[in-house]
C-alpha cells in the first residue's frame, strides 16, 4: 500500500463528496437545522401540555369517619395534599345520580350472591361515570364489625374505600395517581387516631421501618444517565453519517462510469479502498459531531426557556470528560460503520441497490445498540466479544467514571472493532478485483420471471442462491417450529422422540430433500450421497474420537465466557430427566447422535455446502456453511460450539466427496458426548484405555487429562492433514460439480 496514492486518492474522493449537494444536505446541512426545529416544536407543543384538572365523584360520604376530616367545603381538606395543586382535583357536587350510582356499585361488589360478567358491571360502571363526566369515582362503604365482635360494642373497620378508575384512559390514570397519595396520608392518620383511641402505641403497628436512601451523588445520576444516551446518539449518527458517502463512493461510481477511470490508475486496489475508506470515516465523524453539537447547543436552549436544568427532567449538563471519551470512541465507532457500509456498497449495482443492502445492516445493528441500555447490561468477556455492543458498553462505563471496571476489557473490544474493519477492507477489496462484480449491469427482479428461470435451467448441482435460499429456510422454520413445539413441554421420553425428530425433520432434513428433487437435476449428487472408501471411514471415526477433547475444552472456555443463564440451565436438567427415562443407551445414541448426524448433514454439508461450491473457493464455501450452521442451532453458546465442528466437517466433506464420513464422524461425536456424562468409577477402572485418558476431581463428573488430550488433539490433526493430502485437491482443479461452472467456457471454445 501506498501512502501517497491513498491520500491522493483521499482528497480526490473528498473533494467529489463536498460537490455532492444530497451529501452535504445529509452530513452538515440537516443536523444544524433539524434540532433547532425540533426545539422549537417542543416549546409550541410545551403550551399544551400544561397539567390539567381532574374530575372526581365522592359516593358514600355519609359513611365517614368524623375524624380525620377528609372533606371540607365539598372539596378535599388542604390537609392532605404534599405537594399536590388543589385546584388540579375538582369534586363533583352531590347529585341525585350519587344514590343510583352507589346502588349500582353495591350491586355488583358487595353482593356476594351476584355471579353475572365483571365485564359487563364494569361496562355499565364506567357508563355512568361518563354521563356525569367525571374521570375518577371514589366510593365509601358502610363500616363493618371486626369479626371477632358479637355487638355493635365491637371494634368497626372501615369504611372501605374504592378508588375507581379507567386504566384505558390517561385523565383517569392521572386522576388516580393524585388521589391515592392523598387518601393514603388520611387513611394512615385515621389509623394513626384509632390506635391512639385504643391506647395502642402506633409503633407496634409500624412494625420494622423500612428507609431507603439514594448514596449516589447528584453528578453520578447525571453521569449514569447520560452514559445511555451519548454512546447510543453517537454511534446511530456515525451508522446514518457512512451511508450515503459508502454509497456514493461505489455504487455511484459505477453508475456515473468514472470507476473503470480510478481503477486504471496506477494505485492498487488496496489504496483505492483504504482512500474511499477515510472519506467515508471523516463524513462520518462530522455527522456525529455535528449532530452532538447542534443537540447540545439547541438542548440548552430548550431548557432555559423550560425553567433552567428541571426543563430537562433534572439531566443536568453531561460531564465534561464524556466529551472528550465521546472523541475518542468516534475514531473507532466510525471507521468500523465506515468499513461495513464500504464493503456493502462495494458489491452494489446501483445506488438503489445499494440502499437495498444498507438497509438490513441498519436493521441488524440496532439490537446491538439497544441490548447495553439494558438494565442488567454490564461489560465483561462475553459482551466484549460482541461488535458494537462491546463498544457502547466501553463507551458507557468510561463516561460513568468506572475505569477499574471497564478498561480490562479495552483490549477484546479494539480487537473485536478492528478485526471487524480489516475483514470488511479486505471484502472491499476483493470486490474490486472481482470483474464480475464491478461490471455486471443492472437486472430487473420478477418473481415469476425466477422461478421460470430457476426450474428451467437446473444443473446437478444447486446454485449459490439455492444454498443460502435452505440456509435462510432452515432459520425461518426453525424459529417457527419451534416457538410452536416449545409452547407445549415434552412431558416424557416418546413425547421428547417425537419433538425432537418433528423438528429434525420438519425444518432441516425435509427442505433439503425437497429443494434437492425440484431444484437440482441430480438429487444424489447434491446431496453429496457418494460411497467413500473404508480408509476414509475409519479416519472419520478415529478423528472424531481424537478431537473430542479440544472441542470440549473449547465447550467449557465458551461456557465461561458467555455463561448459560437460570432458564438455559433449569431446561437443560429437565431434558435430562426425561432422557434418563430412555428405554436404553441405544435409544438415546439413536435419537441424540445418529438422528442429528444425517439429517443435519444432508442439509449442511450435503446440499447447501455443493451448492456453495459454486464461489469455486472452498474455504469460504465451508466458512459460510459452517456459520449457517452454527446459526440454526440459535443459543450462542451452541452456535459457537457447531460452528467448529462446522469446520472440520466441511474439510472432510469437500475432501472426500461424500456426505459418508461427515455423518459417521458427527454421529461418533454426538454418542461421545453423550457417554461421557454417564461415566463412573466402575467403567473406567474396568478400561484398560480410559484410566490414561479421564481423571475427576469429584469421583462423578469425568473430564480429559492435558497430555493424554493434548496427544489426541495432535492425533486429530494428523488425521486433518492426511485427509487433505489424500485427495489432492486444489480450488482450481475442475471437480465432477464444477461442470455447471465451465459449461460458459465450454460453449464459447466450441
Amino acid at each position: 500500500m501506498t501512502w501517497s496514492n491513498v491520500k491522493l486518492i483521499f482528497k480526490r474522493e473528498t473533494r467529489d463528496q463536498l460537490r455532492d449537494r444530497r451529501t452535504l444536505f445529509t452530513i452538515a446541512i440537516m443536523p444544524l437545522v433539524l434540532y433547532p426545529l425540533m426545539g422549537m416544536a417542543m416549546l409550541q407543543v410545551a403550551q399544551f401540555t400544561r397539567e390539567h384538572p381532574t374530575r372526581i365523584w365522592i359516593v358514600g360520604t355519609e359513611n365517614l369517619p368524623e375524624s380525620p376530616v377528609l372533606l371540607t367545603d365539598g372539596a378535599l381538606d388542604p390537609q392532605w395534599f404534599d405537594g399536590e395543586r388543589a385546584e388540579l382535583l375538582q369534586v363533583e357536587s352531590p347529585a341525585e345520580t350519587d344514590k343510583k350510582f352507589h346502588d349500582l356499585f353495591r350491586q355488583f361488589h358487595e353482593n356476594e350472591s351476584w355471579s353475572g360478567d365483571p365485564d359487563l358491571a364494569n361496562q355499565m360502571i364506567d357508563n355512568e361515570m361518563k354521563a356525569r363526566g367525571v374521570d375518577l369515582a371514589i366510593v365509601f362503604t358502610k363500616p363493618t364489625l371486626d369479626e371477632g365482635s358479637s355487638d355493635d360494642s365491637g371494634l368497626k373497620i372501615g369504611p372501605t374505600v374504592h378508588i375507581l378508575h379507567n386504566s384505558a384512559n390517561d385523565r383517569s390514570n392521572i386522576a388516580a395517581d393524585r388521589v391515592t397519595q392523598i387518601i393514603g396520608r388520611w387513611r394512615s392518620d385515621a389509623i394513626h387516631r384509632s390506635l391512639q383511641a385504643h391506647g395502642v402505641p402506633s409503633s407496634l403497628v409500624a412494625g420494622i421501618p423500612i428507609k431507603r436512601a439514594d448514596i449516589s451523588a447528584k453528578s453520578k445520576r447525571q453521569a449514569a444517565t447520560w452514559s445511555k444516551i451519548l454512546p447510543f446518539i453517537v454511534i446511530m449518527w456515525s451508522l446514518t453519517g457512512a451511508f450515503y458517502p459508502a454509497i456514493d463512493l461505489c455504487a455511484g461510481e459505477k453508475e456515473r462510469g468514472t470507476f473503470e477511470t480510478l481503477l486504471s490508475s496506477p494505485a492498487g486496489r488496496s489504496d483505492i479502498a483504504i482512500g474511499k475508506l477515510l472519506t467515508v470515516m471523516s463524513f462520518s465523524m462530522v455527522t456525529s459531531l455535528l449532530n452532538l453539537l447542534s443537540m447540545a447547543f439547541t438542548g440548552l436552549f430548550v431548557a432555559s426557556r423550560m425553567g433552567g436544568a428541571a426543563g430537562l427532567g433534572g439531566l443536568g449538563i453531561p460531564p465534561a470528560s464524556s466529551l472528550l471519551w465521546l472523541l475518542l470512541a468516534l475514531i473507532p465507532i466510525s471507521a468500523l460503520f465506515s468499513a461495513i457500509a464500504l464493503a456493502a456498497a462495494a458489491f452494489a449495482r446501483s445506488s438503489k441497490e445499494g440502499q437495498y443492502y444498507l438497509i438490513p445492516l441498519m436493521m441488524i445493528s440496532m439490537p446491538l445498540m439497544m441490548v447495553p441500555m439494558l438494565p442488567g447490561a454490564r461489560l465483561d468477556l462475553g459482551t466484549s466479544l460482541i461488535p458494537v455492543s462491546g463498544l457502547m458498553l466501553l463507551l458507557r462505563g468510561l463516561i460513568e467514571g468506572q475505569y477499574a471496571e471497564v478498561l480490562p476489557y479495552a483490549a477484546p473490544v479494539c480487537m473485536v472493532t478492528f478485526t471487524c474493519c480489516y475483514l470488511a477492507i479486505r471484502w472491499v477489496v476483493r470486490q474490486f478485483n472481482s470483474e464480475s462484480v464491478l461490471f455486471r449491469a443492472s437486472e430487473k427482479f420478477a418473481i415469476g420471471a425466477w422461478l421460470q428461470q430457476v426450474m428451467r435451467d437446473r444443473h446437478d448441482l444447486p446454485s449459490v442462491g439455492n444454498a443460502f435460499l435452505l440456509g435462510v429456510m432452515v432459520l425461518v422454520l426453525g424459529f417457527f417450529v419451534q416457538l410452536a413445539v416449545g409452547s407445549s413441554m415434552p412431558v416424557n421420553w416418546l413425547d421428547l422422540v417425537k419433538t425432537i425428530l418433528i423438528v429434525l425433520i420438519a425444518t432441516i432434513g425435509m427442505p433439503a430433500i425437497l429443494m434437492a428433487m425440484f431444484l437440482t437435476r441430480n438429487p444424489r449428487k447434491s446431496l453429496r450421497l457418494n460411497l467413500c472408501s473404508v480408509p476414509s471411514a475409519c479416519a472419520a471415526v478415529l478423528m472424531a474420537l481424537c478431537f473430542h477433547p479440544l472441542i470440549m475444552w473449547f465447550s467449557g472456555f465458551v461456557l465461561y465466557v458467555y455463561p448459560l443463564q437460570g432458564d438455559a440451565t433449569g431446561k437443560s436438567e429437565f431434558v435430562s430427566g426425561l432422557v434418563d427415562q430412555a428405554p436404553g443407551l441405544w435409544a438415546i445414541i439413536l435419537l441424540m447422535a445418529v438422528a442429528p448426524a444425517i439429517i443435519e448433514e444432508l442439509a449442511y454439508r450435503g446440499f447447501i455446502l455443493s451448492g456453495l461450491e459454486g464461489l469455486r473457493n472452498r474455504w469460504k464455501a465451508i466458512l459460510i456453511t459452517s456459520i449457517l450452521f452454527g446459526v440454526a442451532h440459535f443459543a450462542i453458546q451452541q452456535a459457537i460450539i457447531t460452528f467448529v465442528i462446522g469446520m472440520i466437517l466441511g474439510v472432510i466433506a469437500i475432501e472426500t466427496r461424500s456426505l459418508i464420513p461427515c455423518m459417521i464422524y458427527h454421529a461418533t461425536h454426538n454418542s461421545i458426548t453423550v457417554l461421557l456424562p454417564r461415566v463412573d468409577a466402575a467403567t473406567v477402572d474396568g478400561s484398560p484405555v480410559l484410566p490414561w485418558i479421564l481423571y475427576t476431581n469429584d469421583g462423578t463428573i469425568w473430564q480429559y487429562s492435558i497430555l493424554p488430550g493434548i496427544a489426541m488433539t495432535l492425533l486429530g490433526v494428523l488425521l486433518l492433514i492426511w485427509f487433505i493430502k489424500s485427495s489432492g485437491r486444489s480450488d482450481l482443479r475442475p471437480r465432477s460439480g464444477d461442470v455447471t461452472i465451465l459449461q460458459p467456457v465450454l460453449r464459447e471454445n466450441q
